[in-house]
């Protein structure tokens, strides 16, 4: 029977402990305002019943209970203040705390006895309970609370104790911007850890939260919360954003970020009008990375029709893999295009004179770098497929030289691994663009560190083409981690835009077209654009060929019985008869035989012998000498020599000729009256190749030969 009651007596709650505290919550939101109404009721009659006999002590009480009520409601606002908290719930709490001691204070001196002081002091009591219920019921909290409310679930749920929440803010654009400070020796790099954990309570998608931290102040961090994907539209290419500027005047726009700003880039490092961006800053040569289908190209398109419709720049494409595929529609924006890897290896060499002729330039006008108006074209150079040309050291001597004589290089690759890009060469590229890849991780080979431990992860790979993420080129350190888009831009209208902007551009400058020798007289350019419909999908033609095209083979006749066949008679085995082997080896033993039976000298000295001393020769015996490659009489000074030399190398520059092999030129250096022919040349190809005159050919198959750079005797060269 005891055991039964006590089962009935012992209640289980069942509620959870979240539950429990809610319900603990509401007694003391809707039970606390008429507990102080009615305890404050007692209170106050009590004071008076003691005091009032003594009117002296009545008025010192009053005075002690407003002043401190004035002290408690100063109090509150002071720590709503540290609180964050809104402006209508601090005037909520003022209210509260002035009506309460205005309330205790009149009924300790006038008493609570009478029927008029007692309704006065229920009706105004329960008119402010009520109106605290509704407010508890009724008032939406502001973003702040709102967010703290959460906050507080993602302290207890993911560790984020020591990170308080100061404000959040919504741009009404899908962006929530939030301040969060770091407590009791907390660090950024513990909250970047915990942003995946985020990302997944909040249900939101990889990269969709990313931080900024403060450079003043590690404690204080800048949340960015994009809820929704604005750019799944796109947004069409406006137009060029500055036709007939100068390159130097303003950026150039690329797309918009997610939150709907402009994408904006400084490419010259110096600009007239900065903008948004930074200006007066270094260049900063780029990568474009992603995934086949991820976008760049479209990017790059959008760069070179900027540059096409402003002036004082020069654009050059190199794309050894499919030039008219990506470029066929702006390929007239271009003023010297290189579609084949050996133009490509020479280009970068030969611009080692062009950067050298570049800063000797600026140089005499007292510049240290390129600037707006200075008589040089700024060189915006795109590299597409750069895994053709990455590798070599050429190519990491331009990007280490280019910037301060004004040129920009975008190298275009699928994935900058050590084994697609030379890792220096890599790391000479300060900015970076990251468009889709397979393992989002890998943006870490372009984006600064700033921007991967912001949370940048452009994992999409070619699934939302466009998509990128970009740090560099004078974009604020706070938009690395920002999704952006490129601009919609349909071909026939880049195509337009390029067409329209030939009105304006401005011609290649003398100093660097000279610089270009050769290279630059047989170029590759267009001056139409090629589109879907032309005749034969060719368009225009080149108007110089960078090469004549090799004479064609003459065709087979039809009486050459012999006429393909060498590839099968390589194959063919050979039968060899062992009679007739041995007697031509019989033959051959015979014939040396007759040869050492006429040896004038046979025996000659079979009287000699190791202890036998040999007599000297007279003074008038002939002394043997083995024959000279060159004649005495044909032999030169080294200087004349060297002049030889200089002379063929200038005159196969004038025909066109761009690579040759040491042994073209033995027969001018074994002539030098030195000793050592050989090491005298090698000293004189140092010399050319220091002085980058030749350059060693690094292609595959042309082991041993060197590219002709330049004229020995340009600029006085040769004397």
């Amino acid at each position: 029977m005891a055991r039964r009651i006590s089962a009935r007596a012992k209640k289980i709650d069942t509620r959870t402990e979240e539950e429990q505290e809610s319900s603990r919550k509401a007694w003391v939101t809707y039970g606390g305002p008429w507990g102080i109404n009615i305890g404050g009721c007692l209170v106050a009659e009590t004071a008076h019943v003691l005091l009032a006999t003594t009117p002296a002590s009545l008025a010192l009480a009053a005075l002690g209970l407003a002043g401190t009520g004035a002290a408690l409601a100063k109090f509150i606002n002071h720590m709503d203040h540290k609180a964050k908290r809104d402006r209508d719930v601090r005037y909520l709490h003022q209210v509260n705390a002035v009506a309460t001691t205005a309330g205790v204070t009149l009924g300790t001196v006038v008493g609570l006895e009478s029927g008029a002081t007692m309704g006065a002091w229920m009706l105004a009591g329960s008119g402010l309970c009520i109106a605290n219920h509704l407010w508890s019921a009724l008032y939406k909290k502001g973003s702040g609370e709102k967010a703290g409310g959460k906050w507080a679930k993602l302290e207890s749920e993911i560790g984020l104790a020591k990170h308080e929440l100061k404000e959040a803010q919504s741009n009404g654009k899908g962006t929530v911007v939030a301040k969060i400070e770091a407590k009791d020796g907390a660090t950024a790099d513990e909250f970047a850890r915990r942003i995946p954990a985020m990302t997944s309570a909040l249900k939101l998608g990889n990269g969709r939260i990313t931080h900024t931290v403060d450079d003043d102040d590690a404690s204080l961090i800048t949340m960015r919360v994009q809820v929704a994907d604005l750019l799944k539209e796109g947004f069409a290419w406006p137009g060029p954003s500055a036709f007939g500027a100068g390159f130097g005047d303003m950026p150039i726009n690329l797309g918009r970020y997610e939150d709907g700003e402009t994408l904006k880039l400084n490419l010259p490092g110096i600009l007239n009008d900065p903008q948004e961006v930074k200006g007066g800053e270094n260049v900063e040569h780029c990568v474009a990375q992603g995934v086949n289908g991820a976008g760049k190209t479209v990017g790059n398109s959008i760069i070179v029709t900027e540059a096409a419709t402003r002036t004082e720049v020069s654009v050059i494409v190199i794309n050894c893999s499919k030039f008219m595929q990506d470029y066929g529609h702006v390929r007239h924006a271009a003023d010297m295009v290189i579609t084949n890897e050996k133009d490509a290896r020479r280009f970068f060499k030969q611009m080692h004179t062009v950067i050298k002729a570049r800063g000797e330039y600026l140089a005499a006008k007292g510049l240290a770098k390129w600037k707006p108006g200075c008589g040089l074209n700024f060189l915006l150079i795109i590299g597409e497929e750069a895994a053709d040309f990455a590798d070599g050291e050429a190519y990491s001597k331009v990007l280490r030289t280019l910037r301060s004589t004004g040129g920009w290089f975008l190298s275009s690759i699928q994935r900058a691994t050590h084994d697609q890009m030379d890792t220096t060469a890599r790391s000479n590229h300060p900015a970076g663009m990251a468009y889709g890849l397979s393992d989002g991780a890998e943006a870490q080979y372009v984006l600064p560190p700033e921007a991967i431990d912001a949370g940048a992860f452009p994992g999409w790979a070619n699934r939302k083409p466009g998509y990128l993420y970009a740090a560099g080129m004078g974009i604020a350190e706070d938009r690395w981690a920002v999704t952006a888009r490129t601009y919609n831009a349909d071909r026939p209208t880049l195509a337009a835009a390029v067409t329209a902007g030939m009105n304006v551009r401005t011609p290649m400058d003398e100093t660097t077209a000279n610089a270009f020798g050769a290279l630059w007289t047989n170029r590759t350019f267009y001056t139409t654009p090629l589109l879907e419909g032309d005749a034969d999908g060719a368009g225009a033609f080149p108007q110089q060929p960078a090469a004549p095209a090799a004479p064609a083979a003459d065709p087979a006749s039809e009486y050459d019985a012999d006429a393909g066949e060498d590839e099968e008679d390589e194959d063919v085995e050979i039968e060899i008869d062992p009679e007739l082997l041995a007697k031509e080896t019989e033959d051959l033993d015979e014939e040396l035989r007759q040869i050492l039976a006429a040896d004038p000298e046979p025996g000659a000295y079979d009287h000699l012998s190791v202890e036998t001393e040999i007599e000297a020769p007279a003074d008038d015996a002939p002394v043997f000498q083995l024959p000279g490659l060159v004649p005495d009489s044909d032999r030169m000074s080294a200087e004349d020599t060297r002049a030889a030399i200089f002379a063929r190398l200038d005159s196969w520059v004038r025909e066109g000729k761009d690579s040759f092999e040491p042994k073209e030129l033995s027969d001018l250096w074994m002539r030098v009256d030195l000793a050592g022919q050989r090491s005298w040349w090698n000293r004189l190809r140092a010399e050319l190749l220091e002085d980058g005159v030749i350059a060693k050919d690094e292609s595959e198959d042309g082991y041993g030969s060197y590219d002709l750079i330049r004229s020995p005797l340009a600029d006085g060269g040769g004397k």
